[in-house]
């Protein structure tokens, strides 16, 4: 058996990657190439568009969020809910407008960060 200590404090998320104000904690039960967060949506905030080319799962452990993918319409997503996010999709995911959301995010291989998701798009 392992025990894998608290990794330690959460960090805001970057300003370029996030809109409003989102939390991360640090990696944990990271590989070389897959990595483990949780991650905290304040209400309204989300985070820019992105993809992973090996793609990503998102469990939603507390409150109520929004997704969107390139050419789909935007989703709710609540507690108990899975996001699996297909090798090469462009995506986003945050808190709804007036809930915190936070989630568990499984991410194989690095991120490719794009622009910020507009408010007519976490809107619609």
């Amino acid at each position: 058996m392992d025990v894998i200590r608290h990794p330690g404090d959460a960090i805001k998320g970057p300003e370029d990657r996030f809109f409003g104000d989102v939390w991360l904690w640090p990696r944990i039960g990271a590989t070389a190439n897959t990595e483990v967060r949780n991650v905290l949506f304040t209400p309204g905030s989300r985070s820019a568009w992105h993809r992973h080319p090996a793609g990503q799962v998102l469990h939603v452990t507390e409150g109520v969020g929004v997704v969107g993918y390139r050419g789909g319409e935007r989703q709710e997503i609540r507690a108990g809910d899975t996001v699996v996010c297909h090798p090469g999709e462009e995506h986003w995911h945050g808190a709804g407008p007036n809930t915190f959301m936070t989630h568990i995010a499984v991410t194989d291989g690095p991120t490719e960060w794009k622009e910020h998701v507009t408010e007519a798009e976490y809107r619609d």
